[in-house]
């Protein structure tokens, strides 16, 4: 991940590398980005670059934290949160669409998926549901957001879902 030297810079050089990764990782896949258009976007040479980040991969990996982050803290902040699983998927969604790594997150499951670890979840006794759960919601916001179009739709094959598991 991004070394301690990126995450010590002045906030206004942090912002410059992240707005740089941005537009870099909206417009091309991890596969044909270029640490040259990254560093003259951002205004840093090619050696602060790879003072920042292992490579490519990695520099595209502390992005994608940074927006998962933003995102789920818009939910979090969310008075409504937790009054069902399909409110907080349709809500991740709709502030996902608003923000500006929307374009980011339809790369990402187009072509980018792979240079991101997946969280593997633990087994654990009686949670069969609530594994279920989580899978069926990450896979309804990854679909939505690759087909906007079928946003309503999946959710409301999410809720349906849902409730067959509830009872």
């Amino acid at each position: 991940m991004a070394s301690d030297v990126l995450k010590k810079l002045k906030p206004d050089k942090r912002t410059a590398i992240e707005e740089s990764l941005l537009l870099e990782f909206t417009h091309h896949p991890v596969t044909e980005a270029q640490v040259a258009r990254i560093v003259k976007g951002a205004g840093i040479s090619r050696g602060a670059f790879y003072n920042y980040f292992k490579d490519v991969p990695d520099a595209y990996r502390y992005l994608y934290q940074i927006a998962i982050q933003d995102i789920h803290q818009a939910i979090r902040q969310n008075e409504r949160r937790g009054e069902n699983l399909v409110d907080e998927a349709r809500q991740f969604i709709k502030n996902t669409q608003n923000s500006k790594y929307y374009e980011l997150f339809q790369m990402h499951y187009h072509y980018n998926e792979v240079y991101v670890t997946r969280l593997v979840a633990p087994i654990e006794p009686h949670a069969e549901i609530q594994w279920a759960e989580m899978t069926l919601i990450h896979d309804t916001i990854r679909c939505a957001l690759i087909e906007p179009g079928t946003t309503d739709a999946r959710l409301h094959q999410l809720e349906k879902v849902l409730k067959i598991l509830e009872e």
